[in-house]
């Protein structure tokens, strides 16, 4: 079944698929947030689960051109240069990785508030009050925002006692390291 799936044209209409939802996904994922900004839409989720290790957040946008690449190389590699299936699958996911690469570094590099030319991260936020979005459990991560001339940023948090810091206290930044916080309850 496997090869008959690779050796027949469903292979191609994966690829034409992948491509398809990829580029809805990157038009909604811009629009989106463009309209939700101007919606002020803001959905928060409270967890409190510390695995012990963080992730890197790859952007949507950079997930949609992997998929769109990753769909149209493998197109072109079976039409235009009529590759067989497991070398044009390869060629896909090998393009797909360093556009998709590409367009996370511009989305961290250029489109990312914390780059922007308006304000440095660490100079706008150390000292500042800010909201508790995401319960900071105990010795683990959590999350807060505050809103600066870029408009709102969202920082991950570390109590700097290591105590639980509940969803909508007020915390002042002491120190970041990265895109985290280190947080006191505020005094007021």
């Amino acid at each position: 079944m496997l090869n008959e799936f690779l050796a027949s044209g469903t292979l191609n209409l994966v690829f034409a698929g992948v491509v398809s939802v990829s580029f809805i996904f990157a038009v909604i994922t811009l629009l989106g947030a463009e309209f939700g900004d101007a919606l002020n839409m803001d959905f928060d989720v409270d967890t409190d689960v510390d695995t012990g290790f963080d992730f890197i957040s790859v952007s949507p946008f950079a997930l949609a051109i992997f998929g769109a690449t990753f769909g149209l190389t493998g197109l072109i590699a079976r039409l235009w240069m009529d590759m067989d299936a497991i070398p044009s699958i390869l060629w896909a996911v090998g393009v797909g990785i360093v556009v998709g690469a590409a367009a996370q570094g511009f989305f961290i590099y250029v489109l990312s508030p914390s780059r922007s030319s308006h304000f440095s991260l660490a100079d706008d936020a150390i000292g500042r009050d800010v909201e508790v979005i995401i319960s900071i459990p105990v010795d683990g991560l959590g999350q807060v925002a505050f809103d600066n001339v870029s408009g709102r940023v969202t920082l991950g948090a570390r109590s700097l006692t290591g105590e639980k810091i509940n969803r909508g206290e007020m915390v002042v930044i002491e120190r970041l390291t990265g895109r985290v916080a280190v947080v006191r309850r505020s005094d007021n």
